[in-house]
């Protein structure tokens, strides 16, 4: 996302990330689980087992407040380097995390 789409249009930006928090906590809440396999066998098209095992095998892959995992991004930064020659980018190149951090401090 350009960074000056961003500032134009912070708002919207901020109300899209709690959205996006907010449906990560409620599929991750264990009181959910099932509500939510059914969203995914009936959006996807998917056979219930199937479903399951998709939600099953991926629930933990998620932080439940849609953090990005930065030390991750940092180590593909630095594969990146490695392959392309140079120093690795700093993760403030690619993210701004002030918008992420508004929409926190409103939920």
């Amino acid at each position: 996302m350009l960074r000056a789409w961003g500032k134009a249009n912070e708002d919207a930006l901020v109300k899209y990330v709690q959205a996006y928090v907010e449906g990560l906590r409620w599929a991750l809440d264990p009181k959910n689980r099932a509500d939510a396999i059914a969203l995914l066998a009936e959006r996807l098209k998917l056979p219930e087992d199937v479903a399951t095992l998709a939600y099953d095998s991926t629930k933990n892959d998620f932080n439940r407040d849609g953090m990005v995992d930065m030390e991750g991004v940092k180590n593909v930064l630095k594969l990146r380097a490695q392959f392309d020659g140079g120093t690795p980018a700093s993760p403030d190149k690619y993210f701004d995390l002030s918008y992420y951090k508004k929409a926190l401090a409103g939920l």
